[in-house]
């Protein structure tokens, strides 16, 4: 599966830069799509046009959960996964400079005044996609998942 790709086409149908990442993989590993909605729906715009963490960093964050995360302790298996979700966010920031939606934008969309500004230079149309298929394929690279098509 091309999650890169995958996750494109899911901003492309309005869904926030969290979701769809974190959607690009929740069918493959047989989570509800709608529930993986909810879940991932307050992650967007820097974590509720906080300004804060990317919604796409958020969603690969989720998606390595979601593919190697625990549900019963086990240290070694917990600590492979935050080795993961590091090097996702070490990855991501080297190849985009940022994890935060001010430091990727150039604006605090965490301030009603430069969200608007954001939508104004159309910045989540021009900018986003490419974090959002970044973050996907990322992720898909960490977990060995790459589309060999």
């Amino acid at each position: 599966m091309n999650f890169e790709k995958q996750a494109r086409t899911l901003f492309e149908e309005h869904y926030n830069c969290a979701q769809s990442v974190f959607g690009s993989f929740a069918r493959q590993f047989d989570l509800d799509f709608d529930t993986a909605m909810r879940i991932a729906t307050p992650f967007g715009g820097g974590i509720g046009h906080s300004g804060g963490m990317c919604g796409a960093v958020a969603g690969g964050i989720l998606a390595i959960g979601l593919v190697r995360g625990i549900a019963v302790y086990d240290k070694e298996k917990k600590e492979a996964c935050y080795g993961l979700a590091n090097m996702f966010l070490q990855r991501f920031s080297e190849e985009h400079g940022s994890l935060t939606c001010p430091g990727l934008l150039g604006l605090n969309i965490g301030d009603q005044e430069s969200l608007q500004e954001a939508r104004d230079q159309k910045l989540f149309k021009n900018l986003c996609p490419q974090f959002v298929g970044d973050a996907a394929r990322l992720a898909a690279e960490l977990l060995g998942l790459m589309d060999e098509s």
